[in-house]
């Protein structure tokens, strides 16, 4: 499968890129020019080295990572994702979209700050082609986490989307990264009670300096 990372840099990013990279998908890193890409992706695939991953790992701009992929996961910034998306928005068909961005504000605490429109992934949803099925996906696993390959990932990552094909298939990309457990929580509305779960972990971690996340029982 083809995977892209649009805004693919930084520990989460790269943990996803790595994990997927070692079972042998084919993954994209998209940026806004052909040089940062490029420049992230040789980087990434320094680190893949170790990992036993060699040269799978290419750089892109975010359009044509976008279009040439099956999934694409959406690593942007939240205050530019929907300007970035609408820019690119022809380079979509019928792709799935995994959206892990959570909007926040940050403080003395750190609060959670949805669109209007409810979620993160319902305003990717609204920005790009009704033929794209988003699933939203990732808001808590700890960044560090996913960049550390000899600790397991011992999480359950809760998903929500309308496609459930598009959700059986992320599915299975989650549960080919050792120890994490997907769970459908069912439609894209639900998005929002997900995302708003990140700034209470985030909040957690902070006091008691530990990586906190989720775990259902």
């Amino acid at each position: 499968m083809k995977i892209s990372l649009l805004g693919g840099t930084g520990s989460f990013a790269e943990g996803l890129v790595i994990r997927w990279a070692k079972v042998g998908h084919e993954v994209l890193i998209g940026s806004r020019t052909q040089e940062k890409a490029d420049t992230a992706a040789a980087e990434i695939n320094e680190k893949a080295k170790e990992e036993g991953v060699n040269g799978s790992i290419v750089g892109m701009e975010n359009g044509e990572a976008a279009k040439l992929s099956d999934v694409v996961v959406v690593c942007l910034p939240p205050e530019y994702t929907r300007g970035t998306l609408e820019g690119i928005a022809d380079s979509f068909s019928n792709q799935i979209v995994i959206s892990p961005v959570v909007p926040m504000k940050f403080g003395k605490v750190v609060s959670y700050d949805p669109p209007e429109i409810g979620s993160a992934a319902i305003d990717i949803q609204d920005v790009l082609p009704d033929t794209v099925k988003v699933v939203s996906a990732y808001h808590n696993i700890p960044a560090k986490g996913l960049a550390n390959f000899q600790k397991p990932l011992d999480y359950d990552v809760v998903i929500c989307g309308d496609d459930d094909e598009a959700k059986a298939v992320v599915t299975k990309l989650t549960e080919e990264m050792p120890s994490l457990k997907a769970i459908d929580a069912g439609a894209l509305e639900i998005s929002s009670m997900i995302e708003a779960i990140t700034p209470l972990i985030i909040n957690m971690n902070k006091k008691h300096k530990h990586e906190f996340s989720i775990k259902f029982i």
